[in-house]
């Protein structure tokens, strides 16, 4: 992918962050013309490139208004709760999760970033150049096992925000275990850590390849993608996810659209929230 013309961004970039009549025409006349470009902006003092044709950078306003009413939330939950913590970002995308934590976060020490998807992953690299010097990019899928796996995905897109494993056992996408990640490639993690889930159907697995490196944090806070139709797709609930987690070390879960909103686990999620997909807070102490 490459970097509009500085004119052209501009007109872009224009384009995103406000509700120009006609804003949604625009981008589906555009999205395929200019689906291996790159919007650039600025976070924090930093280059930060996106791919055209994802709309949910036109839907949010660019890169810094990234679902806010979910990630302000998550970062205020660790700027109160560590002093010092890694940011590991599981589905990394082109990294905006990452940037944002940067951004709003005092106490980050060191972000590591997985992305399968290859058609983003150098974007995702150099984004994470240009944000942060601490940081450790992966191609890899998360999942319970470390090999290869089929990784599904449409290529022609900058990115796709729905590509997922849909075979565990062949493919050319290399997987690991989050566990083995970290002890393959001698990973020092600092004392707290802040996980982002979104992995499109290999939450539960995650956590079961995560066991150790869960344990010996001493504080977990976890923001986890609940996507409905997912769960649909693979059999799975979001108490099936809860649980998971739960195997390993105790947590308490909040939604933070509804105020940080008290998960109560004596009750199905779904029974207490309306049917949509959701960002939840887990926090383990």
């Amino acid at each position: 992918m490459r970097k509009l013309p500085r004119l052209v961004n501009y007109f872009a970039r224009l384009a995103q962050i406000y509700d120009v009549p006609g804003k949604y025409r625009f981008y589906e006349a555009t999205k395929y013309k200019f689906n291996r470009h790159l919007i650039t902006y600025n976070i924090k003092g930093s280059e930060f490139s996106i791919p055209w044709d994802q709309w949910c950078f036109w839907k949010n306003y660019g890169p810094e208004n990234y679902y806010l009413e979910e990630i302000l939330p998550f970062t205020q939950t660790l700027n109160d709760q560590l002093d010092s913590f890694d940011f590991i970002d599981l589905g990394a995308d082109v990294g905006v999760v990452s940037a944002l934590v940067n951004k709003y976060c005092i106490a980050l020490n060191n972000i590591i970033a997985l992305e399968p998807n290859p058609t983003v992953f150098d974007v995702l690299q150099q984004n994470l150049l240009n944000i942060s010097v601490n940081h450790l990019a992966f191609k890899n899928a998360i999942s319970n096992f470390d090999g290869y796996g089929e990784f599904s995905f449409k290529s022609e897109q900058g990115s796709d925000h729905e590509g997922h494993l849909v075979n565990n056992t062949s493919g050319k996408t290399k997987v690991t275990t989050l566990d083995s990640l970290i002890d393959n490639n001698n990973i020092i993690l600092a004392k707290n850590l802040a996980i982002k889930i979104d992995v499109e159907g290999q939450e539960k697995a995650m956590f079961t390849g995560a066991k150790e490196t869960l344990k010996k944090a001493d504080k977990v806070i976890i923001l986890l993608e609940l996507h409905p139709e997912v769960l649909t797709r693979d059999k799975q609930t979001a108490e099936d996810l809860f649980n998971e987690a739960e195997k390993i070390r105790s947590f308490k879960w909040l939604v933070p659209i509804q105020d940080n909103k008290l998960v109560d686990r004596s009750l199905n999620f779904y029974d207490q929230f309306i049917v949509q997909q959701y960002d939840v807070i887990g926090i383990a102490d």
